[in-house]
């Protein structure tokens, strides 16, 4: 019951390889990576302070009555909280799924050595390449979405007129986008070298499932810095009078996290049935070549009967096994995970309303 063909070609070791910032931060910071992306988001949001300080510019305000966080203020904390979700959450993606890349090569899954290369000693200088320039692609997309967003606001970015606090959303604003498209690149990589030949490369037990649930988890993972992305953004809607193009952004990360789940998914699943239909094939005509012997008088008859029954217990136990390589454990974080939005509506609530006490 296995689907199995030639490994896949291992790829040149020799390539010269290295981590991206993202990266290179956690590996050096004397914390975990999630105290190192909150300290990061604390400096950035830090740095909007000062700004703000500098310029006059409010950060608490009052709104029908009570204290609230200005656009600015609350902008500026989206921003910090996804320079949080780069880091922290990548970073964690990346680490969790080295560790089932090897649980799943040990159970019968030839990952090619260029994908557990990738997750070990990162990218290659092509991909990095090809990152870079996707980035500097998002920081032009980034600096044209400023103008739509911010500069209604009174965040206008002219040499004559320029302050410190408009310098700050604008570069902030083209880093983000910058990091987006740069992530895209990577993430596109990443996906296509680990699907790539797949069928030629899995070992598919039909009485045993779960020994592919990994495919699972690292799908889900994928998708998670995109959904909390979106999530963020989403929150940033709460701070804008403008919000219409910030709808196309969070469809473009709806679906770029729904593309790294589903691509994975569907294809491992596309296996799945199609060992589950061959499987069943061989059984039903082995079922139907016991029965005449079963059928048949004499001895013959008697060998058969255990053998027809094994048979019969074997078809309906591949017949049911499942098709997907999710446990109920992922299930239940996919669920977390498309309840992240309403999750972020309520934070945005909590926030205001915790402003709202300290504030008296």
């Amino acid at each position: 019951m296995t689907i199995a063909g030639e490994d896949a070609k291992p790829a040149a070791s020799h390539q010269e390889r290295s981590f991206g910032w993202e990266t290179r931060l956690v590996l050096a910071s004397p914390v975990n990576l999630f105290w190192t992306g909150a300290i990061l988001a604390f400096l950035v949001y830090a740095s909007f302070l000062l700004c703000a300080a500098w310029n006059h510019v409010p950060v608490v305000i009052e709104r029908d009555g009570d204290p609230a966080l200005s656009s600015d203020a609350w902008t500026a904390l989206c921003m910090a909280l996804l320079w949080w979700s780069i880091v922290s959450i990548g970073q964690y993606t990346r680490k969790a799924n080295l560790a089932d890349a090897w649980k799943l090569s040990h159970l019968g899954l030839s990952i090619s050595t260029e994908r557990l290369a990738e997750l070990e000693r990162g990218p290659t200088r092509a991909a990095n390449r090809r990152a870079l320039f996707f980035g500097l692609i998002g920081a032009l997309g980034g600096m044209v979405f400023y103008t739509q967003v911010y500069q209604p606001n009174g965040h206008r970015v002219h040499l004559a007129t320029v302050t410190v606090t408009s310098a700050w959303f604008f570069l902030m604003t083209a880093g983000l986008f910058g990091e987006i498209f740069r992530s895209l690149s990577y993430l596109r990589t990443d996906t296509s070298v680990f699907v790539r030949d797949l069928d030629h490369r899995i070992n598919i037990d039909l009485l045993d499932i779960s020994k592919l649930d990994g495919f699972g988890r690292i799908a889900l993972r994928g998708a998670l810095p995109w959904l909390v992305t979106g999530t963020i953004v989403l929150l940033l809607l709460l701070g804008q009078q403008s919000t219409e193009l910030f709808w196309p952004l969070i469809a473009g990360l709806v679906s770029s996290a729904t593309v790294v789940f589903a691509w994975p998914m569907w294809r491992v699943h596309r296996l799945i049935d199609h060992a589950k239909k061959i499987e069943l094939a061989r059984l039903r005509r082995e079922i139907v070549a016991t029965r005449a012997a079963f059928e048949k008088p004499g001895p013959e008859s008697d060998r058969a009967a255990p053998r027809l029954s094994a048979l019969l217990a074997l078809e309906a136990r591949v017949e049911h096994a499942r098709e997907w390589p999710l446990d109920m454990p992922t299930v239940f974080r996919f669920g977390l995970y498309l309840a992240l939005p309403l999750g972020s509506w309520l934070g945005g609530a909590i926030v205001e309303r915790i402003l709202g006490l300290v504030m008296g």
